[in-house]
């Protein structure tokens, strides 16, 4: 990653931290852009660079999976989950230290419409993104399978997300990992028969 790319995703990200906790502290209706590049030591000029409006400037950067880490889940010759756990290991550890942030942008997803509307194209956009992996990794798989196992993915990986930002628990890999592994019993329960 060249220096200039390093550099714009620090302030991205710098501004997304900043929106977050100016609406977290003041409700998002109250906060402006002005006060979001003032806080974020930018000008608003700077601001509509990285960002169309405030509810976009919470979502941050999209969360693309890394690079490097891709490729190698591409090339991977292991068992298939194996290498989606170290992919998703890659993937989640960037958040680590933004657990607080993450628990915030949840709530505000589940009370503002745009806000909401932002986050779900955000998984539609991670799980486009992990149908081209699996499908590049598995080229000859039916398509029609493709999709519904990335669909699973980045069900489980969402899943893993609100658990971490809602429970006790802090290894957020851990929690992934063990929602990854719920997809195949998951598929299971399509023929298991009734009980009771």
């Amino acid at each position: 990653m060249s220096p200039n790319t390093t550099r714009r995703i620090r302030t991205a990200r710098k501004i997304q931290a900043t929106a977050v906790d100016l609406a977290a502290r003041h409700g998002l209706a109250n906060v402006t852009i002005d006060e979001i590049a003032r806080d974020a030591g930018i000008s608003t000029r700077t601001f509509f660079n990285y960002y169309p409006y405030k509810e976009a400037a919470l979502m941050g950067p999209p969360p693309d999976y890394p690079v490097e880490a891709s490729e190698r889940f591409v090339t991977g010759t292991g068992p298939l989950i194996r290498d989606l756990e170290r992919l998703i290991a890659a993937h989640l550890s960037r958040y680590l230290s933004d657990r607080e942030m993450v628990g915030h942008i949840h709530r505000l997803a589940a009370t503002d419409p745009k806000v909401s509307a932002l986050y779900s194209s955000s998984v539609l956009a991670r799980r486009a993104q992990m149908r081209e992996l699996l499908g590049r990794r598995m080229p000859a798989t039916d398509r029609r399978l493709i999709e519904i196992l990335a669909a699973a993915i980045v069900g489980a990986t969402n899943a893993a997300t609100t658990e971490w930002i809602s429970s006790g628990r802090d290894d957020f890999v851990a929690i992934a990992h063990e929602h990854l592994a719920l997809i195949l019993p998951a598929a299971g329960l399509l023929s298991a028969e009734p009980s009771g």
